[in-house]
């Protein structure tokens, strides 16, 4: 009974310990979210100027007691909501091979699929486009998750082309970089944006793997005290 008790006692406070750095993590992600964001922010308004410009017309709208208050609203906040969506769709794009890794069902679904999924062989004589097809056809099951890394490889290009601009490594550009890269002048490098860089880009995928982990471990808890 003893025993029994102290695997008990050992397995509570295991999990309350994974718990509360489960939800630590998770406050963190939306932390990091915020602060992520604003690089965003700041892009869109380096790219669109000073925002939406007050035009005649948007003047006169803005004298209308609710609707101008709600274009004001939209106007103060015209870089945060565009470099939120921004931010969300390329982040949601980075993400989504990761989540998809992480669905045994999706995982098992695709793999019964490519094991039962007859391939056609590609001849010598066949027509350029039959080969492509066939090409094509035999990729098919998996193309759900290499096109998903793809598409999130593009999306960390564009998402370090905004981080440059918010946050350069060098002043003057990627060609000083370069520039600065090939000839080995470090002491020009300003190593404090290049963390802020590196934080942007990886952070919140490093934060959503670790909760993915910590998730796991909180299944094994659940099943073991079954």
């Amino acid at each position: 009974m003893n025993t029994a008790t102290n695997k008990k006692q050992k397995s509570f406070s295991s999990s309350t310990l994974v718990n509360a750095l489960y939800w630590v993590v998770a406050a963190l992600v939306l932390f990091f979210m915020y602060l992520n964001i604003q690089p965003y922010a700041v892009g869109v308004r380096l790219i669109t100027g000073n925002g939406i410009n007050h035009s005649f017309i948007i003047n006169l709208i803005l004298d209308i007691p609710i609707i101008g208050g709600l274009l004001g609203l939209f106007i103060y906040g015209f870089n945060w909501i565009v470099g939120f969506l921004l931010w969300a769709a390329i982040q949601t794009i980075q993400l989504f091979p990761i989540v998809l890794r992480r669905d045994r069902r999706f995982m098992q679904s695709v793999i019964s699929e490519c094991d039962s999924h007859s391939k056609y062989q590609i001849k010598e004589n066949d027509d350029p486009a039959l080969k492509a097809l066939k090409r094509w056809y035999n990729k098919f099951p998996a193309l759900t998750i290499s096109r998903s890394r793809t598409a999130a490889l593009f999306a960390y290009v564009v998402d370090f082309s905004i981080c440059m601009m918010v946050y350069p490594p060098v002043q003057g550009g990627f060609d000083d970089l370069m520039f600065v890269v090939i000839t080995g002048q470090v002491s020009r490098i300003d190593w404090g944006n290049v963390i802020k860089l590196l934080l942007t880009i990886f952070i919140v995928e490093l934060c959503v793997k670790f909760l993915f982990w910590l998730a796991q471990i909180k299944y094994y808890f659940k099943m073991s005290q079954r």
